[in-house]
């Protein structure tokens, strides 16, 4: 029977070799998108679910909590640096726990011995100041080697990629030296383990030893008062203990060490225990490299893929209930020989299921030749589980094949066997004109608003790029230095030989940007006045020319004079706002305080600039000319003979600081990289606008196709009677139209409350014009009238003596 049903099939196909080869298209694009979109989210969802006792991990992360109102100020994945080893000590019935001080980019140094040559490497992140508990808290596969000597001071353990590249292999690694160059600290490599796989956010390539950074960090109470973002610490629960039972002593633990009254603090901190199954997606804490996705944007995404495959599944309904006219016979004569009703639908469903097959081994195909490419866009290396996957494309099949062709079954097999022999099935009375209007619609509905959320995201993308920032971005060159005291010394040469340099217009040293995706948070007491101020501010570290070589104006005041202590510092209009005085002049010479820092001036008010990304509102700034907060030199360049200034800078750094890496990058670029989820988003909505558009527009094609053949003999008549071709495209183009027409009134509000909520998001954003809605709808209709005009145009151009000879 199977083969019977599979010969019919076949030949059944075979008639229509373009109406088959549309509906494969059109499920393989639909299906190769939706597994794509599969192994994304599949990837996100199984990040650090390969360790053994990932239920009872937790990430200890800190809330502040305003005392005025209760509300959460703000939230961290960090704590401070002090309170791993108190946690220890109070906590003795966590089963393990593990510290990690993440330290990101740093060059390394690899000594040279007898004809070996020294080496040196940058690298752009994965560094980290890590305790052993975390190699027993966590997973690692060990090649050579221990986490054992992470114990002791002045040991490390390289990721096996990093061994390969600096030793050759692992077991030659084990007892050799490397030295991170910022501190200028012999390691001895004490173990090596396999690279954790790309779905974890474990994925350090070199632990530096835990004891070596604490050995030099002298704690105070004070401590406390200091939350280091940096710093991540999990603890492992005994099996018999629950998350919420030692929550609920966090709070005594807090009171007992964080010293926090009204008088001293405006806030109150929170310790929460945070599984470590949320850590991946957590948009309120997150992982500490980031990450382009939440669980908001992974379910979005989940349901760009559904109405992908459902608008392929919509082509295939309308195609086959209209071509089904043509079986009309076929189903009279099977039904007169005793075929009954579930029979034939299993013939049609069997049919569909030969279809399905046949695009999901073509959607697979497409899906492996486009995954390069969608790693290299989402900058991660996704792991593709076989056996999930396998089953994901049989459940997707199953799925297609049910939602495709059961509704066309069941129009096909309820046909009146007399109707079907007479041949007075017709296309008007098949599966319903109405219905297929519908489903055309609904189709359109989904590719316009995709359509609309790529204009507003590439519009809102184009704000991030053009929006005035408060001060000059742009052919601003940002230094990276070496922070060791010894090379620290030569920083005042380092200036003085760059401005030499023609085309280096001003030069200046900083901590950070004035615009940077991290800030140094800070209390403060202001005007001598014994309590702390409610509102915390955002300290930047810059030279007396950071004002200058960044572009920042002035508003009231001077700039502070050059001196070797602190003494003088500015403040933005957003500080003297949030104070309440009532002009920049009121500030003027008022005392602020730190907890470290004592009785220092405002001697000036700048302009407010955007110190954080986009996505925020301007936090009140104090600016402190601080010469041991520097990391980089940033340098204004002069756009003539660009090129030949930035070789002669490389050149003057190598010069000064030959065993240093030189290490560049301009601001404009950097500050881009703080929006790359943006970018991301935005090139994901163009992508599945595409694609929506294009397997609707398959859909019309087909469509177009059989009434052109449906309506050949009347085409035929009009143009005997005088019909022009205008009339006649028109004839083929008008239904259509008022189709996209309709979907367009649907999808304009969606579009519009959907992309309002996305847009909420950030502080700084578009307001949706009429002209994005105008756009979506008016590309809609001309991709729809290029797909219609082809067919229609040679339907009216045909001779209509052919069409009318059997007559």
């Amino acid at each position: 029977m199977f083969y019977n049903y599979l010969k019919i099939a076949l030949r059944s196909l075979r008639r229509k070799p373009s109406f088959t080869i549309l509906n494969v298209t059109g499920l393989a694009v639909g299906i190769a998108a939706a597994l794509l979109i599969f192994v994304v989210i599949r990837h996100e969802l199984s990040y650090d679910n390969f360790h053994r006792n990932k239920d009872r991990i937790y990430r200890v992360a800190s809330k502040a909590i305003s005392r005025s109102n209760g509300e959460t100020v703000s939230r961290s994945g960090g704590v401070p640096l002090i309170l791993p080893e108190t946690f220890r000590a109070d906590f003795p019935q966590i089963e393990k726990m593990g510290v990690m001080f993440h330290l990101g980019q740093g060059q390394i140094y690899i000594p040279g011995k007898g004809n070996e040559k020294e080496k040196r490497f940058l690298e752009p992140r994965d560094l980290a100041w890590v305790d052993a508990g975390i190699f027993s808290v966590f997973d690692y596969t060990w090649l050579a080697g221990s986490a054992e000597g992470m114990t002791k001071p002045n040991t490390a353990v390289l990721a096996a990629s990093i061994a390969a590249k600096y030793f050759g292999n692992a077991q030659e690694a084990i007892g050799k030296t490397i030295q991170l160059f910022s501190f200028r600290i012999p390691f001895e490599v004490v173990g090596v383990y396999k690279d954790q796989p790309g779905n974890s956010d474990m994925s350090m390539k070199i632990a530096f030893s835990y004891p070596t950074f604490i050995r030099r960090v002298q704690f105070t109470s004070e401590d406390w008062k200091n939350l280091s973002v940096s710093t991540a610490f999990y603890v492992q629960l005994r099996k018999d203990i629950q998350a919420s039972a030692l929550e609920k002593q966090l709070p005594a633990f807090v009171k007992k060490y964080y010293n926090e009254d009204a008088r001293n603090t405006p806030n109150t901190t929170s310790l929460v225990l945070q599984p470590l199954r949320d850590i991946h997606l957590s948009k309120d804490f997150g992982p500490f490299y980031g990450n382009k996705f939440n669980a908001r944007e992974l379910i979005t995404l989940g349901m760009v893929g559904l109405f992908l495959l459902i608008v392929a599944c919509i082509n295939f309904i309308n195609l086959a209930t209209a071509l089904s006219v043509n079986r009309a016979k076929e189903i009279g004569v099977r039904k007169v020989m005793g075929s009954n009703r579930w029979q034939l639908m299993r013939q049609f469903l069997n049919e569909t299921a030969f279809i399905t097959l046949f695009s999901v081994i073509l959607g697979v195909g497409l899906a492996a030749l486009l995954l390069p490419g969608l790693e290299n866009l989402t900058g991660k290396q996704l792991v593709v589980p076989v056996w999930t996957t396998l089953a994901f494309l049989f459940l997707l099949a199953v799925v297609v094949t049910l939602l495709a062709g059961f509704y066309p079954a069941m129009v096909v097999a309820g046909f009146n066997p007399l109707a079907a022999l007479k041949n007075r099935v017709s296309s008007r009375s098949v599966g319903g004109i109405s219905l297929r209007r519908g489903l055309v619609v609904f189709q359109f509905v989904i590719a316009q608003l995709l359509v609309i959320g790529t204009l507003v995201a590439l519009q809102q993308m184009k704000l991030f790029r053009e929006m005035p920032m408060g001060f000059d971005k742009d052919a601003l060159l940002m230094v990276e230095l070496p922070s060791d005291s010894s090379l620290a010394v030569r920083y005042p040469m380092l200036r003085t030989r760059m401005t030499g340099i023609p085309g280096v217009d001003a030069a200046a040293f900083c901590l950070e940007a004035p615009s940077a995706s991290w800030n140094w948070d800070a209390e403060f007491f202001f005007d001598n006045k014994p309590e702390i101020q409610p509102f915390t501010v955002a300290r930047q570290f810059g030279d007396t020319g950071f004002v200058s070589t960044f572009g920042i104006r002035m508003a009231a005041g001077r700039k502070p004079f050059a001196s070797d202590t602190v003494r003088e510092v500015l403040v933005n209009e957003m500080f003297v706002k949030k104070l309440g005085l009532p002009g920049n002049e009121a500030v003027l010479g008022k005392r602020l305080s730190f907890h470290q820092q004592k009785d220092l001036e405002i001697v000036g008010v700048v302009k407010d600039y955007s110190n954080q990304t986009l996505r925020d509102a301007i936090l009140p700034v104090v600016i402190t000319p601080e010469n041991k907060m520097v990391a980089f030199l940033a340098m204004r360049l002069n756009a003539a003979n660009m090129q030949q200034t930035l070789s002669r800078i490389e050149k003057e750094f190598a010069d000064i600081y030959p065993t240093y890496l030189y290490d560049a990058r301009f601001l404009d670029q950097r500050i881009g990289n703080y929006y790359a989820a943006e970018a991301q988003t935005a090139l994901l909505f163009r992508i599945f606008a595409i694609l929506a558009i294009f397997i609707s527009c398959l859909g019309l094609y087909g469509l177009v196709s059989f009434m052109a053949v449906q309506k050949q003999k009347e085409v035929g008549i009009r143009k005997v009677l005088g019909a022009s071709v205008q009339s006649i495209l028109i004839l083929f183009s008008k239904e259509f139209t008022l189709l996209i027409g309709i979907a367009f009134l649907i999808a304009a509000p969606l579009g519009y409350y959907f992309m309002n909520a996305w847009l909420e998001g950030f502080h700084y954003h578009i307001t949706i014009s009429w002209g994005v809605f105008a756009l979506a709808v008016a590309f809609s209709i001309v991709i729809a009238w290029t797909s219609v005009g082809y067919k229609a145009l040679r339907a009216a151009l045909a001779n209509p003596v052919k069409s009318l000879r059997s007559e």
